[in-house]
């Protein structure tokens, strides 16, 4: 096991912790809150992605003939 494979690892148990905690002390109405802002970002996330590929013309997104 390497030093960065271990500062990962770390890494996630920390985030981890902090996000149970978070969920722990925080009411329902601020889970509802995170969750509806990700159900929003993640498409929005994929259209800009999409939108930047095609505005650089690459050719590595194929369409189906």
């Amino acid at each position: 096991m390497n030093i960065q494979s271990t500062v990962k690892r770390i890494t996630a148990i920390i985030a981890g912790g902090i996000f149970i905690a978070a969920a722990y002390y925080l009411s329902a109405d601020s889970f509802m809150s995170f969750f509806r802002a990700g159900l929003f970002l993640i498409p929005t996330a994929f259209f800009v992605y999409m939108i930047q590929k095609m505005a650089k013309g690459d050719d590595s997104v194929q369409t189906v003939r």
